[in-house]
């Protein structure tokens, strides 16, 4: 899946280590794991993790080419902001390398990709929302449970084909005729498992969204 398998040259291999290395350490030193101090936070963070590396594990292969699967990092950032998203999903594709016993090569790329791209993307995203759209609960769950996992996986798969291109040399082969539909379907997938994530947590455990002020977005009941 992602890029665990694609024959990569060690300079692109060892640039990704080092990137995501970079962005790993830069979201440590923001201490994220203060947010998880309630135990009950820490179970939630943990379940997620783990029902996210099942979806990775449930993928599709297009031609040998590039992987389709559901990310679920614009949760990840609803829930818990950017910096413990960043390292959930730093965690996912390492068990995904180790359940499909693929060689450690490609495992940055794969998280830079699939991972942090989708976490940048779905931070920027909830900054901007908060900034200038409604602060009410209807808007919240249809900019960040909805549109924001959308954006998300259109532009990380424009960017997985776009990796697949120049690994190839520039040919546009590896990529087959029907990824754009694929691509569509995922984003459809995406946004509702997401939405309706976002949905029933901001509805029902409003004190798991640790992101956003109670008051701000009227989720209800105290903050933990």
């Amino acid at each position: 899946m992602g890029f665990l398998y694609t024959p990569l040259p060690i300079w692109v291999a060892v640039g990704a280590w080092i990137t995501a290395a970079g962005l790993l350490a830069l979201a440590l030193m923001r201490r994220p794991f203060r947010r998880l101090q309630d135990a009950t936070l820490q179970h939630v963070w943990l379940a997620i993790t783990v029902a996210i590396s099942v979806l990775w594990a449930t993928n599709a292969w297009l031609d040998d080419g590039p992987v389709m699967h559901l990310l679920g990092a614009t949760l990840f950032v609803t829930l818990f902001d950017w910096a413990l998203a960043l390292i959930a999903m730093a965690v996912i594709s390492g068990i995904a390398a180790v359940v499909f016993d693929a060689a450690w090569l490609g495992v940055a790329l794969t998280f830079l990709i699939y991972g942090a791209m989708p976490v940048g993307i779905s931070a920027l995203f909830q900054r901007a929302s908060s900034a200038w759209l409604p602060r009410n609960l209807f808007v919240f769950i249809g900019a960040q449970g909805f549109v924001s996992p959308t954006i998300a996986v259109a532009l990380a798969s424009g960017a997985a084909a776009g990796a697949h291109i120049a690994l190839a040399g520039g040919s546009d082969s590896v990529v087959p005729a029907g990824y754009a539909f694929s691509v569509l379907l995922l984003a459809l997938g995406e946004a509702w498992f997401t939405g309706m994530a976002t949905a029933l947590i901001a509805v029902y455990r409003p004190a798991w969204v640790t992101t956003n002020d109670v008051r701000r977005y009227r989720l209800g009941g105290p903050r933990t």
